[in-house]
Protein backbone atom coordinates (compact mmCIF):
# COMPACT_ATOMS: atom_id res chain seq x y z
CA UNK A 1 0.00 0.00 0.00
CA UNK A 2 1.09 3.55 -0.67
CA UNK A 3 1.91 5.58 2.44
CA UNK A 4 -0.39 8.42 1.43
CA UNK A 5 -3.51 7.44 -0.44
CA UNK A 6 -4.76 9.79 -3.18
CA UNK A 7 -8.31 11.05 -3.34
CA UNK A 8 -10.52 9.47 -6.02
CA UNK A 9 -13.15 11.20 -8.14
CA UNK A 10 -15.42 9.33 -10.53
CA UNK A 11 -17.35 11.44 -13.02
CA UNK A 12 -19.78 8.94 -14.47
CA UNK A 13 -22.34 9.72 -17.20
CA UNK A 14 -25.13 7.74 -18.83
CA UNK A 15 -25.31 6.79 -22.53
CA UNK A 16 -22.25 8.76 -23.70
CA UNK A 17 -20.64 6.93 -26.61
CA UNK A 18 -16.92 7.34 -27.16
CA UNK A 19 -17.50 8.83 -30.62
CA UNK A 20 -19.07 11.91 -29.02
CA UNK A 21 -15.96 13.65 -27.63
CA UNK A 22 -13.49 15.78 -29.55
CA UNK A 23 -10.52 13.92 -28.02
CA UNK A 24 -11.90 10.77 -29.69
CA UNK A 25 -12.03 12.53 -33.05
CA UNK A 26 -15.56 13.96 -33.22
CA UNK A 27 -15.66 17.21 -35.18
CA UNK A 28 -19.30 18.02 -34.38
CA UNK A 29 -18.50 19.02 -30.81
CA UNK A 30 -15.70 20.53 -28.76
CA UNK A 31 -15.12 19.03 -25.31
CA UNK A 32 -12.11 20.98 -23.98
CA UNK A 33 -12.38 19.84 -20.37
CA UNK A 34 -12.75 16.17 -21.22
CA UNK A 35 -9.89 16.67 -23.68
CA UNK A 36 -7.87 18.10 -20.80
CA UNK A 37 -8.31 14.86 -18.85
CA UNK A 38 -7.07 12.96 -21.90
CA UNK A 39 -4.16 15.32 -22.52
CA UNK A 40 -3.04 15.20 -18.88
CA UNK A 41 -3.62 11.48 -18.39
CA UNK A 42 -4.47 8.33 -20.29
CA UNK A 43 -7.16 7.83 -22.93
CA UNK A 44 -8.33 4.27 -23.59
CA UNK A 45 -9.18 3.83 -27.27
CA UNK A 46 -10.78 0.39 -26.86
CA UNK A 47 -12.96 0.66 -23.75
CA UNK A 48 -16.28 -1.18 -23.89
CA UNK A 49 -19.38 -1.67 -21.78
CA UNK A 50 -19.25 -5.37 -20.90
CA UNK A 51 -23.06 -5.11 -21.04
CA UNK A 52 -24.31 -1.96 -22.82
CA UNK A 53 -27.30 -1.40 -20.55
CA UNK A 54 -27.53 0.75 -17.41
CA UNK A 55 -28.24 -1.65 -14.54
CA UNK A 56 -26.10 -4.64 -15.61
CA UNK A 57 -23.11 -2.39 -16.32
CA UNK A 58 -23.42 -0.58 -12.98
CA UNK A 59 -23.58 -3.84 -11.06
CA UNK A 60 -20.43 -5.01 -12.89
CA UNK A 61 -18.77 -1.67 -12.16
CA UNK A 62 -19.26 -1.98 -8.39
CA UNK A 63 -18.68 -5.75 -8.03
CA UNK A 64 -16.06 -6.47 -10.70
CA UNK A 65 -18.23 -9.40 -11.87
CA UNK A 66 -19.95 -10.31 -15.12
CA UNK A 67 -23.74 -10.12 -15.25
CA UNK A 68 -24.27 -13.87 -15.02
CA UNK A 69 -22.28 -13.83 -11.77
CA UNK A 70 -23.87 -10.87 -9.97
CA UNK A 71 -27.37 -11.52 -11.34
CA UNK A 72 -28.36 -8.06 -12.62
CA UNK A 73 -29.14 -9.29 -16.12
CA UNK A 74 -31.58 -6.52 -17.08
CA UNK A 75 -33.21 -3.33 -15.92
CA UNK A 76 -35.37 -3.70 -12.78
CA UNK A 77 -33.60 -6.88 -11.60
CA UNK A 78 -31.64 -6.70 -8.31
CA UNK A 79 -28.48 -8.74 -7.60
CA UNK A 80 -28.83 -12.44 -6.80
CA UNK A 81 -27.95 -11.89 -3.14
CA UNK A 82 -26.18 -9.51 -0.81
CA UNK A 83 -22.76 -8.93 -2.35
CA UNK A 84 -19.62 -7.00 -1.46
CA UNK A 85 -19.25 -3.81 -3.47
CA UNK A 86 -16.49 -1.36 -4.23
CA UNK A 87 -17.52 1.25 -1.68
CA UNK A 88 -17.16 -1.34 1.10
CA UNK A 89 -13.76 -2.47 -0.11
CA UNK A 90 -12.45 1.04 -0.43
CA UNK A 91 -13.89 2.20 2.88
CA UNK A 92 -12.14 -0.70 4.60
CA UNK A 93 -8.84 0.62 3.20
CA UNK A 94 -9.43 3.96 4.90
CA UNK A 95 -11.42 6.05 2.40
CA UNK A 96 -14.35 8.32 3.19
CA UNK A 97 -17.02 7.46 0.61
CA UNK A 98 -19.57 9.76 -1.00
CA UNK A 99 -22.10 9.19 -3.78
CA UNK A 100 -24.25 11.72 -5.64
CA UNK A 101 -26.65 10.89 -8.45
CA UNK A 102 -28.12 7.91 -10.26
CA UNK A 103 -27.65 4.37 -8.88
CA UNK A 104 -29.92 2.03 -10.90
CA UNK A 105 -28.81 -1.41 -9.80
CA UNK A 106 -31.29 -2.27 -7.08
CA UNK A 107 -34.22 -3.33 -9.27
CA UNK A 108 -36.25 -0.12 -9.01
CA UNK A 109 -38.55 1.21 -11.73
CA UNK A 110 -38.45 4.67 -13.28
CA UNK A 111 -38.88 7.27 -11.85
CA UNK A 112 -37.75 6.13 -8.41
CA UNK A 113 -36.13 8.59 -6.00
CA UNK A 114 -35.13 6.09 -3.29
CA UNK A 115 -32.53 3.33 -2.97
CA UNK A 116 -32.59 1.10 0.11
CA UNK A 117 -29.23 1.04 1.93
CA UNK A 118 -29.33 -2.76 1.53
CA UNK A 119 -28.60 -2.30 -2.19
CA UNK A 120 -25.95 0.41 -1.78
CA UNK A 121 -23.58 -0.74 0.97
CA UNK A 122 -20.42 1.11 1.92
CA UNK A 123 -21.31 4.77 1.42
CA UNK A 124 -20.60 7.22 4.23
CA UNK A 125 -22.60 9.93 2.46
CA UNK A 126 -25.48 9.34 0.09
CA UNK A 127 -27.43 11.71 -2.13
CA UNK A 128 -29.10 9.90 -4.96
CA UNK A 129 -31.93 8.04 -6.60
CA UNK A 130 -32.48 4.71 -8.33
CA UNK A 131 -33.52 6.01 -11.76
CA UNK A 132 -35.19 9.16 -12.97
CA UNK A 133 -34.79 9.89 -16.70
CA UNK A 134 -35.90 13.41 -15.77
CA UNK A 135 -33.05 15.86 -16.28
CA UNK A 136 -35.06 18.76 -14.83
CA UNK A 137 -36.04 19.01 -11.16
CA UNK A 138 -34.86 15.46 -10.42
CA UNK A 139 -36.22 13.92 -7.20
CA UNK A 140 -33.83 12.19 -4.81
CA UNK A 141 -33.26 10.99 -1.24
CA UNK A 142 -30.39 11.45 1.20
CA UNK A 143 -31.40 9.14 3.99
CA UNK A 144 -31.97 5.52 4.83
CA UNK A 145 -35.71 6.17 4.44
CA UNK A 146 -37.67 7.33 1.36
CA UNK A 147 -38.88 10.55 2.93
CA UNK A 148 -38.61 13.43 2.75
CA UNK A 149 -38.46 13.54 -1.03
CA UNK A 150 -35.99 16.20 -2.15
CA UNK A 151 -35.58 17.89 -5.51
CA UNK A 152 -32.61 19.18 -7.47
CA UNK A 153 -33.33 22.68 -8.65
CA UNK A 154 -33.04 23.15 -12.41
CA UNK A 155 -31.01 21.00 -14.78
CA UNK A 156 -29.59 17.86 -13.23
CA UNK A 157 -25.98 18.14 -14.42
CA UNK A 158 -25.74 21.75 -13.24
CA UNK A 159 -27.33 21.00 -9.88
CA UNK A 160 -25.25 17.90 -9.12
CA UNK A 161 -22.12 19.82 -10.09
CA UNK A 162 -23.10 22.61 -7.68
CA UNK A 163 -23.46 20.06 -4.89
CA UNK A 164 -20.18 18.35 -5.77
CA UNK A 165 -18.34 21.69 -5.81
CA UNK A 166 -19.76 22.56 -2.40
CA UNK A 167 -18.75 19.10 -1.13
CA UNK A 168 -15.20 19.44 -2.47
CA UNK A 169 -14.73 22.91 -0.97
CA UNK A 170 -15.80 21.74 2.48
CA UNK A 171 -14.31 18.25 2.53
CA UNK A 172 -11.95 17.78 5.45
CA UNK A 173 -11.91 13.98 5.63
CA UNK A 174 -9.13 12.45 3.53
CA UNK A 175 -8.59 10.35 1.60
CA UNK A 176 -11.99 10.47 -0.05
CA UNK A 177 -13.78 8.61 -2.85
CA UNK A 178 -16.51 10.73 -4.43
CA UNK A 179 -18.81 9.64 -7.26
CA UNK A 180 -20.93 12.05 -9.29
CA UNK A 181 -23.26 9.91 -11.41
CA UNK A 182 -25.10 11.91 -14.05
CA UNK A 183 -28.01 10.82 -16.24
CA UNK A 184 -27.38 13.17 -19.20
CA UNK A 185 -26.73 12.59 -22.08
CA UNK A 186 -29.35 9.86 -21.58
CA UNK A 187 -32.70 10.72 -23.26
CA UNK A 188 -34.63 12.95 -23.20
CA UNK A 189 -31.98 14.80 -25.18
CA UNK A 190 -32.51 18.19 -23.58
CA UNK A 191 -30.09 20.71 -22.10
CA UNK A 192 -30.26 24.33 -20.88
CA UNK A 193 -31.20 26.70 -23.67
CA UNK A 194 -27.72 28.21 -23.99
CA UNK A 195 -26.33 24.80 -24.96
CA UNK A 196 -29.27 23.85 -27.18
CA UNK A 197 -28.71 27.05 -29.18
CA UNK A 198 -25.11 26.04 -29.95
CA UNK A 199 -26.31 23.10 -32.04
CA UNK A 200 -29.65 24.38 -33.32
CA UNK A 201 -28.38 25.24 -36.81
CA UNK A 202 -25.06 23.43 -36.76
CA UNK A 203 -24.26 21.24 -39.75
CA UNK A 204 -23.68 17.71 -38.52
CA UNK A 205 -21.37 15.06 -39.94
CA UNK A 206 -23.16 11.76 -39.41
CA UNK A 207 -21.63 8.32 -39.30
CA UNK A 208 -21.69 6.53 -42.66
CA UNK A 209 -23.78 3.76 -41.11
CA UNK A 210 -26.73 6.14 -40.54
CA UNK A 211 -29.18 5.47 -43.43
CA UNK A 212 -30.21 8.82 -44.93
CA UNK A 213 -33.29 7.30 -46.60
CA UNK A 214 -34.72 6.12 -43.28
CA UNK A 215 -38.09 7.62 -42.32
CA UNK A 216 -36.67 8.77 -38.98
CA UNK A 217 -33.55 10.43 -40.42
CA UNK A 218 -34.61 14.01 -39.61
CA UNK A 219 -35.71 12.99 -36.12
CA UNK A 220 -32.30 11.40 -35.50
CA UNK A 221 -30.57 14.65 -36.45
CA UNK A 222 -32.80 16.58 -34.06
CA UNK A 223 -32.03 14.16 -31.23
CA UNK A 224 -28.33 14.26 -32.03
CA UNK A 225 -28.31 18.05 -31.68
CA UNK A 226 -29.82 17.69 -28.21
CA UNK A 227 -27.35 14.91 -27.40
CA UNK A 228 -24.39 17.14 -28.28
CA UNK A 229 -25.93 19.99 -26.28
CA UNK A 230 -26.12 17.71 -23.22
CA UNK A 231 -22.48 16.67 -23.69
CA UNK A 232 -21.38 20.27 -24.15
CA UNK A 233 -23.09 21.15 -20.87
CA UNK A 234 -21.48 18.12 -19.21
CA UNK A 235 -18.05 19.22 -20.41
CA UNK A 236 -18.65 22.75 -19.09
CA UNK A 237 -19.51 21.37 -15.66
CA UNK A 238 -16.47 19.09 -15.63
CA UNK A 239 -14.44 22.26 -16.13
CA UNK A 240 -16.09 23.75 -13.05
CA UNK A 241 -15.13 20.68 -11.01
CA UNK A 242 -11.53 20.77 -12.22
CA UNK A 243 -11.30 24.47 -11.35
CA UNK A 244 -12.56 23.71 -7.86
CA UNK A 245 -9.97 20.98 -7.35
CA UNK A 246 -7.28 23.43 -8.45
CA UNK A 247 -8.48 26.02 -5.93
CA UNK A 248 -8.57 23.49 -3.09
CA UNK A 249 -5.08 22.29 -4.01
CA UNK A 250 -6.26 18.70 -4.47
CA UNK A 251 -6.22 18.32 -8.26
CA UNK A 252 -2.85 16.57 -8.47
CA UNK A 253 -3.58 14.48 -5.40
CA UNK A 254 -6.78 13.13 -6.94
CA UNK A 255 -7.20 10.21 -9.34
CA UNK A 256 -9.92 11.38 -11.74
CA UNK A 257 -11.89 8.90 -13.86
CA UNK A 258 -14.36 9.85 -16.58
CA UNK A 259 -16.44 7.11 -18.19
CA UNK A 260 -19.97 6.17 -19.19
CA UNK A 261 -22.09 3.03 -18.81
CA UNK A 262 -22.71 2.56 -22.55
CA UNK A 263 -23.29 4.49 -25.76
CA UNK A 264 -26.24 5.30 -28.01
CA UNK A 265 -26.90 4.11 -31.56
CA UNK A 266 -28.36 7.52 -32.57
CA UNK A 267 -29.50 6.23 -35.97
CA UNK A 268 -26.51 4.03 -36.77
CA UNK A 269 -27.66 0.86 -38.53
CA UNK A 270 -31.18 2.30 -38.40
CA UNK A 271 -31.41 1.96 -34.62
CA UNK A 272 -31.66 4.11 -31.51
CA UNK A 273 -30.69 3.72 -27.87
CA UNK A 274 -28.40 0.98 -26.47
CA UNK A 275 -28.10 -2.77 -25.71
CA UNK A 276 -26.54 -3.60 -29.09
CA UNK A 277 -23.00 -4.95 -29.64
CA UNK A 278 -22.17 -2.41 -32.38
CA UNK A 279 -19.57 0.15 -31.33
CA UNK A 280 -21.97 3.12 -31.16
CA UNK A 281 -23.76 1.28 -28.34
CA UNK A 282 -20.94 -0.67 -26.70
CA UNK A 283 -17.82 1.51 -26.93
CA UNK A 284 -17.37 4.03 -24.11
CA UNK A 285 -14.99 6.85 -23.22
CA UNK A 286 -12.49 6.07 -20.47
CA UNK A 287 -10.15 8.85 -19.35
CA UNK A 288 -7.96 8.74 -16.22
CA UNK A 289 -5.87 11.61 -14.86
CA UNK A 290 -3.31 11.28 -12.06
CA UNK A 291 -0.16 13.24 -13.00
CA UNK A 292 1.90 11.88 -10.11
CA UNK A 293 2.01 8.45 -11.73
CA UNK A 294 0.39 8.65 -15.19
CA UNK A 295 2.30 9.95 -18.21
CA UNK A 296 0.47 12.86 -19.83
CA UNK A 297 -1.13 12.50 -23.23
CA UNK A 298 -0.96 8.72 -23.29
CA UNK A 299 -3.30 6.80 -25.58
CA UNK A 300 -3.72 3.08 -25.01
CA UNK A 301 -5.31 0.66 -27.46
CA UNK A 302 -5.48 -2.05 -24.79
CA UNK A 303 -8.82 -3.87 -24.66
CA UNK A 304 -10.65 -3.02 -21.42
CA UNK A 305 -14.29 -3.20 -20.32
CA UNK A 306 -16.50 -2.07 -17.45
CA UNK A 307 -15.85 -5.21 -15.40
CA UNK A 308 -12.17 -4.16 -15.23
CA UNK A 309 -12.74 -0.69 -13.76
CA UNK A 310 -13.10 -1.75 -10.11
CA UNK A 311 -9.94 -3.91 -9.99
CA UNK A 312 -8.05 -1.25 -11.96
CA UNK A 313 -8.88 1.42 -9.40
CA UNK A 314 -7.88 -0.88 -6.54
CA UNK A 315 -4.64 -1.70 -8.34
CA UNK A 316 -3.88 1.99 -8.87
CA UNK A 317 -3.93 2.64 -5.12
CA UNK A 318 -1.99 -0.52 -4.28
CA UNK A 319 -4.92 -2.36 -2.71
CA UNK A 320 -5.53 -6.09 -2.87
CA UNK A 321 -8.05 -7.31 -5.46
CA UNK A 322 -10.83 -9.38 -3.81
CA UNK A 323 -10.93 -12.99 -4.95
CA UNK A 324 -14.55 -12.68 -6.15
CA UNK A 325 -13.58 -10.10 -8.81
CA UNK A 326 -13.65 -11.43 -12.39
CA UNK A 327 -12.23 -8.34 -14.12
CA UNK A 328 -8.55 -7.52 -14.58
CA UNK A 329 -6.41 -4.85 -12.97
CA UNK A 330 -5.16 -2.51 -15.72
CA UNK A 331 -2.97 -0.39 -13.48
CA UNK A 332 0.18 -1.92 -15.09
CA UNK A 333 -1.02 -0.47 -18.43
CA UNK A 334 -1.84 2.88 -16.85
CA UNK A 335 1.52 3.08 -15.09
CA UNK A 336 3.54 2.14 -18.21
CA UNK A 337 4.58 -1.27 -16.88
CA UNK A 338 2.77 -3.27 -19.60
CA UNK A 339 1.11 -2.56 -22.93
CA UNK A 340 -1.61 -5.21 -22.97
CA UNK A 341 -3.33 -7.52 -20.53
CA UNK A 342 -6.04 -9.10 -22.67
CA UNK A 343 -6.22 -10.47 -26.20
CA UNK A 344 -10.02 -10.26 -26.19
CA UNK A 345 -12.97 -9.01 -24.17
CA UNK A 346 -16.46 -10.39 -23.64
CA UNK A 347 -19.80 -8.60 -24.03
CA UNK A 348 -22.95 -10.15 -22.57
CA UNK A 349 -26.56 -9.14 -23.13
CA UNK A 350 -29.64 -10.98 -21.88
CA UNK A 351 -32.65 -8.69 -21.98
CA UNK A 352 -33.71 -5.08 -21.56
CA UNK A 353 -36.56 -5.42 -19.08
CA UNK A 354 -37.63 -7.61 -16.20
CA UNK A 355 -39.54 -10.70 -17.33
CA UNK A 356 -39.18 -10.05 -21.05
CA UNK A 357 -37.80 -12.60 -23.49
CA UNK A 358 -35.14 -11.15 -25.76
CA UNK A 359 -34.47 -13.05 -28.99
CA UNK A 360 -31.59 -10.60 -29.47
CA UNK A 361 -29.75 -11.87 -26.37
CA UNK A 362 -26.12 -12.30 -27.38
CA UNK A 363 -22.52 -12.89 -26.47
CA UNK A 364 -19.78 -10.99 -28.29
CA UNK A 365 -16.05 -11.53 -28.43
CA UNK A 366 -13.89 -8.54 -29.37
CA UNK A 367 -10.23 -8.57 -30.33
CA UNK A 368 -8.08 -5.75 -31.72
CA UNK A 369 -9.25 -6.55 -35.26
CA UNK A 370 -12.50 -8.47 -34.91
CA UNK A 371 -15.94 -8.37 -33.35
CA UNK A 372 -17.94 -11.59 -33.47
CA UNK A 373 -21.48 -11.84 -32.07
CA UNK A 374 -23.55 -14.95 -31.48
CA UNK A 375 -27.26 -14.24 -30.93
CA UNK A 376 -29.37 -16.55 -28.81
CA UNK A 377 -32.23 -16.85 -31.30
CA UNK A 378 -32.27 -14.04 -33.85
CA UNK A 379 -29.77 -13.99 -36.65
CA UNK A 380 -27.66 -14.08 -38.54
CA UNK A 381 -24.71 -13.62 -36.24
CA UNK A 382 -22.15 -10.92 -36.89
CA UNK A 383 -18.50 -10.88 -37.85
CA UNK A 384 -16.86 -7.51 -38.46
CA UNK A 385 -13.29 -6.54 -39.22
CA UNK A 386 -12.94 -3.53 -36.93
CA UNK A 387 -9.73 -2.35 -38.59
CA UNK A 388 -10.98 -2.33 -42.19
CA UNK A 389 -14.65 -1.75 -41.41
CA UNK A 390 -14.83 0.51 -38.31
CA UNK A 391 -18.50 1.39 -38.91
CA UNK A 392 -19.45 -2.27 -39.26
CA UNK A 393 -21.07 -2.10 -42.66
CA UNK A 394 -19.90 -5.47 -44.02
CA UNK A 395 -21.05 -8.53 -42.05
CA UNK A 396 -18.71 -11.41 -42.89
CA UNK A 397 -20.43 -14.07 -40.81
CA UNK A 398 -21.53 -16.15 -43.85
CA UNK A 399 -18.41 -15.51 -45.91
CA UNK A 400 -16.57 -18.84 -46.25
CA UNK A 401 -13.24 -17.01 -46.64
CA UNK A 402 -13.41 -16.13 -42.94
CA UNK A 403 -14.51 -19.51 -41.58
CA UNK A 404 -11.24 -20.12 -39.72
CA UNK A 405 -11.37 -16.69 -38.09
CA UNK A 406 -15.00 -17.21 -37.10
CA UNK A 407 -14.32 -20.65 -35.64
CA UNK A 408 -11.33 -19.37 -33.71
CA UNK A 409 -13.37 -16.51 -32.23
CA UNK A 410 -16.12 -18.92 -31.25
CA UNK A 411 -13.54 -21.12 -29.50
CA UNK A 412 -12.30 -18.08 -27.58
CA UNK A 413 -15.90 -17.25 -26.68
CA UNK A 414 -16.59 -20.76 -25.39
CA UNK A 415 -13.51 -20.69 -23.17
CA UNK A 416 -14.42 -17.31 -21.70
CA UNK A 417 -18.01 -18.38 -21.03
CA UNK A 418 -16.90 -21.64 -19.43
CA UNK A 419 -14.51 -19.74 -17.16
CA UNK A 420 -17.35 -17.68 -15.66
CA UNK A 421 -19.96 -20.50 -15.80
CA UNK A 422 -22.10 -18.75 -18.41
CA UNK A 423 -24.23 -21.42 -20.16
CA UNK A 424 -25.17 -19.24 -23.12
CA UNK A 425 -23.64 -21.53 -25.75
CA UNK A 426 -25.70 -24.47 -24.52
CA UNK A 427 -28.83 -22.39 -25.08
CA UNK A 428 -27.73 -20.89 -28.39
CA UNK A 429 -28.97 -22.05 -31.77
CA UNK A 430 -25.38 -21.75 -33.02
CA UNK A 431 -24.55 -25.08 -31.36
CA UNK A 432 -27.47 -26.74 -33.11
CA UNK A 433 -26.24 -25.53 -36.48
CA UNK A 434 -22.52 -26.02 -35.79
CA UNK A 435 -22.21 -28.79 -33.16
CA UNK A 436 -18.73 -29.34 -31.75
Amino acid sequence: MQQKLPNILWIFSDQHRSQALSCYGNENIKTPNLDRLANEGIQFENAYANTPLCSPFRASLYTGKYITSHGVISLFVPPYEEQRMLAEEIRDIGYYTSHMGKWHLSGGDCPCHFVSPFFRPGWDEWLGWENSNRPWDTEYSTGPHPHPIKKLQGYQTDALTDLTIKWLRNQEKKPWFHVISLEPPHPPNEAPQEFMERFKEKKLDLNPNVPEDHEDFEEWKKLLRGYYAQISNLDYNIGRILNTLEKTGEIDNTIIFYFSDHGDMMGSHGRRHKSRPEIESSKIPLLIRYPKLISSGKKSDALISGVDIMPTLLGMIGADIPNYVEGKDFSPVIYDEKDYLKDSILLQFERNFYGSFEPDAYRTIITKNWMCTNFLVSGPGQLFNLTKDPYQLNNLIDNSDYKNIKDNLHDILRKKLNKINDNFMKRSKYNKIHPR
